[in-house]
């Protein structure tokens, strides 16, 4: 599940404060809050992520393998969203995604005498896609849906290596001053998914009489957020998320392409700075849990993995900043 997959499922579930509105005004907005709420729906966003030592053990095919630590995980990750035609209530979106993984590792003692893959102090990885998407805004019931698909390439510096898509549904079921409520599915049309499918539900408060709100979005977050001053906001609470990049390797009696997927749980603060109307920066920090570490043969089953590795739980900070220069004030 690359980062790119998770930005485009996220425009189908994170509709918060749509009234009812005529499809040109509910766009704006729905393409407004979209872009407020998630960086990597902005038209540009870079990203460098840094997550602290921690002890890992692994096992390939079911038995034990490798132990040791991981002195530092890198990313820098960058992502370009360009909607480039708009016809009624469709509205069609180009991205591109580029991520860079570095990990160095120290003290690796192989604890099976499995000839396998040898592992460097340093390994690195790059992880390229590419989609388009589809949008279209309509209404059930008299209440604002969004329906979205989109068609994913992605390889790595090597090359193109699997074509993927997903489709996705949400309509808002709840709309007041305070209170904004969501509900929908996403499907993912790639067996390697470590979550092939969802139901998305989000709730949206804002307390009376306190610059605090609460946002809750399943399965991707759950946060208090308040403005500071009148460019920032502070989040506190928790993020779901992935990351994934195939590796290749030359052994005897392997696939020469593998993917890697990793599932995290990042707890910690937030906080956003609007420099510009047009520039964005993020700092955000805390603590990360590695849930899922599997390495599955291209294109095969995620559950079929041969590798898998735990990790414990370490701390993490990631900076970025976004541009989108279509903003207006």
């Amino acid at each position: 599940m690359t980062r790119l997959i998770i930005f485009i499922t996220f425009i189908s579930i994170s509709t918060f404060s749509f009234s009812q509105k005529k499809n040109n005004e509910f766009k704006k907005e729905a393409d407004s809050i979209i872009r407020a709420e998630f960086p990597r729906a902005r038209t540009f966003n870079i990203e460098y992520e840094n997550a602290f030592a921690r002890d890992f053990d692994s096992k390939l095919f079911d038995e034990n393998f490798q132990t040791g630590t991981i002195e530092n995980q890198k990313r820098i990750n960058f992502s370009a969203n360009i909607p480039f035609y708009k016809y009624k209530k469709w509205t069609f979106t180009a991205s591109a995604n580029y991520a860079y993984h570095q990990f160095d590792f120290k003290n690796i003692e192989n604890v099976s005498t499995t000839a396998a893959f040898n592992q460097n102090e340093t390994a690195d990885f790059h992880q390229i896609s590419g989609a388009i998407s589809t949008t279209l805004f309509s209404s059930l019931f008299k209440k604002p849906l969004i329906y979205n698909a989109s068609l994913i390439i992605d390889g790595n510096e090597k090359g193109l290596e699997r074509i993927k898509g997903l489709i996705g549904a949400s309509i808002i079921l709840k709309r007041t001053a305070n209170t904004t409520i969501t509900t929908g599915l996403i499907v993912f049309v790639d067996p390697t998914a470590q979550i092939p499918f969802f139901p998305t539900f989000s709730y949206n408060h804002k307390f009376k009489n306190s610059d605090w709100e609460f946002d809750f979005i399943l399965p991707q977050r759950i946060l208090f957020r308040k403005p500071i001053a009148t460019k920032g906001r502070l989040s506190v609470g928790a993020e779901f998320g992935g990351n994934g990049f195939y590796v290749n390797v030359d052994a005897p009696n392997f696939p020469s392409v593998f993917e890697y997927s990793q599932l995290e749980l990042k707890s910690g603060l937030t906080y956003e700075h609007k420099i510009t109307d047009n520039v964005i920066a993020t700092f955000k920090g805390g603590l990360v849990n590695y849930i899922s570490n599997r390495l599955t043969e291209k294109g095969e089953p995620n559950k079929d993995y041969i590798y898998e590795n735990d990790q414990d739980m370490t701390g993490y900070f990631n900076v970025g900043i976004s541009f989108n220069p279509f903003s207006k004030k």
